[in-house]
């Protein structure tokens, strides 16, 4: 059985952990935490696939995957980021710094 995937990684000094799973919902729900702080989601479905004659714990491990490294990614790129003044956002730097 899939579970899911959970990953650290450290971008511009701040430690985001990405943690993606299947809900009972037939949804896939990728979470961006820092600090404890729930600072991202993402929800897709994974009904489609069921509904498939295809489907396979392999396929389902496979969007999963993709979904969770997808949201990596996006970090790494600065499409998510923590919100200005979040208290888990590190201290802004003067131009001298």
């Amino acid at each position: 059985m899939v579970t899911g995937f959970n990953t650290e990684i450290v971008h511009q000094g701040t430690v985001y952990h990405i943690q993606t799973e299947t809900r009972r919902d037939a949804g896939i729900e990728t979470s961006v935490y820092v600090g404890g702080a729930v600072v991202h989601s993402v929800k897709t479905t994974h009904q489609d696939l069921i509904n498939s004659p295809d489907y396979s714990e392999e396929k389902l491990k496979q969007r999963l995957e993709e979904q969770h490294r997808n949201v990596i990614s996006r970090i790494r790129v600065g499409e998510i980021r923590l919100p200005q003044g979040s208290p888990a956002a590190p201290p802004a730097r003067s131009k001298g710094e």
